[in-house]
């Protein structure tokens, strides 16, 4: 999937469906499950980030999704002239 695909399928979404957190649900090849909300996407990369609660890099993988995250608001922001109270969690 292309990051303009994923963008367009968000803008697809029902409105109701925009409030959903997000979690990841991983399964391995054995059918090992894992499901986390430390969901990332590198928007500089296209890759999708997802951390186990009892990994290293939990707590940092979600710290950098907010990041990404008011990145994208400030950029919003500055297409938009304004400040977009929407966007915000």
């Amino acid at each position: 999937m292309k990051l303009k695909e994923l963008k367009k399928l968000i803008e697809g979404c029902h409105p109701e469906d925009l409030n959903n957190e997000i979690e990841a649900i991983v399964i391995s090849k054995k059918n090992k499950i894992f499901k986390s909300d430390s969901v990332r996407l590198d928007t500089d990369s296209g890759r999708i980030i997802i951390a186990t609660q009892d990994s290293e890099q939990f707590k940092l993988n979600k710290d950098n999704a907010d990041k990404e995250m008011e990145f994208a608001r400030k950029m919003l922001s500055i297409k938009s002239g304004k400040t977009d109270k929407s966007l915000r969690p």
